[in-house]
């Protein structure tokens, strides 16, 4: 039996390497992280600054990490993309309430398997004030706001 590479496998990224290349995107943009949690540290993924403004990012994957002791799939399914934009909006919706001045935001991997997932729910996100933010491997980011 021939193993056939699944073509996703090098494109999907982790939320640890979300979490990297929105930070450098946003350092160009010219804003200051103030944290950045990697792996299971507590806290927003990124909270960041640019003059007045304060940012916070809830970032999710589409793969765990194989080096992590709890999440180490290849790919998460729809089921569990849908589930990770839900805690996503819950993180993000409990910091706006500790602090209604701050802007809030997912980061998700830019791949097709989630974009299809996740079609219709992100309009909603969008309506109710919470930005996307999607990562690409090669470190492009697309910003998707109201």
């Amino acid at each position: 039996m021939i193993h056939k590479k699944t073509y996703y496998q090098d494109e999907l990224l982790t939320e640890d390497e979300v979490v990297e290349i929105l930070c450098q995107y946003l350092k160009k943009k010219g804003w200051e992280i103030i944290h950045k949690a990697k792996g299971h540290q507590r806290g927003p993924d990124i909270k960041a600054s640019k003059n007045d403004k304060v940012l916070v990012v809830e970032a999710k994957g589409a793969r765990g990490n194989p080096k992590s002791p709890v999440t180490k799939k290849p790919k998460f399914s729809s089921g569990e993309n849908k589930t990770n934009l839900g805690e996503a909006i819950v993180k993000v919706l409990e910091e706006k309430n500790k602090d209604p001045k701050i802007n809030i935001a997912i980061a998700l991997p830019n791949h097709d398997h989630i974009k299809k997932t996740l079609t219709y729910a992100v309009p909603e996100v969008i309506k109710i004030g919470i930005n996307l933010f999607w990562i690409s491997k090669n470190g492009n980011v697309e910003e998707e706001k109201k």
